[in-house]
């Protein structure tokens, strides 16, 4: 008996595909891998400096300090959207499975709601860094730009946290009682 490649019949549909957000994610991913291999690297140069030739990498210490700022932050969309963050249920074993989508839904928009505070909240210290020029002290490496781009991605966080909540109106939140698969 043959039947068809393309027979409806014959699709397996349990595997959900990749959607428009995860696409735009990828961003966050690869330029916090970018900047960890990069600081990874600037260690051991560090390190070798140190201890084999008594001469340290100069001004290490604040090239350290400004890429864990932009690791943490190209991968907190990523963080928010796939709800990976770090979070408590003590709740969890009272709730019914059916107010879990009330619950994330009502989480979300808050958490939509203090992200996008923390954006603006954020761009305004950038500009202020601007006007007063603050910069490192040994590398004068002015502080703005990261901060602008902290301030970014804290919005994109907001609009993934508004993302999750369309998906657990939808039922498809990562949490949602009848999804059988994870989050991509």
């Amino acid at each position: 008996m043959s039947h068809r490649v393309n027979d409806p019949a014959t699709v397996d549909h349990s595997v959900p595909s990749s959607d428009s957000a995860s696409v735009w994610l990828k961003f966050g991913d690869g330029a916090s891998s970018i900047v960890l291999f990069a600081l990874m690297g600037m260690t051991c140069i560090d390190v070798i400096g140190r201890y084999f030739f008594n001469s340290p990498l100069d001004g290490a210490t604040e090239l350290t300090q400004l890429m864990m700022g932009l690791i943490v932050f190209a991968i907190l969309p990523t963080v928010c959207y796939r709800e990976e963050h770090v979070s408590v249920d003590l709740l969890d074993l009272w709730m019914p499975d059916n107010w879990i989508n009330i619950r994330q839904i009502i989480l979300n928009l808050l958490m939509a709601i203090m992200m996008i505070f923390v954006a603006w909240r954020v761009w305004i210290n950038a500009n202020f860094m601007v006007d007063y020029g603050d910069a490192t002290e040994f590398l004068a490496i002015p502080y703005a730009p990261i901060t602008y781009f902290i301030a970014g991605m804290s919005a994109v966080a907001s609009i993934a946290f508004l993302l999750n909540t369309l998906r657990y109106m939808r039922g498809k939140g990562p949490m949602s009682p009848d999804r059988s698969t994870t989050a991509i």
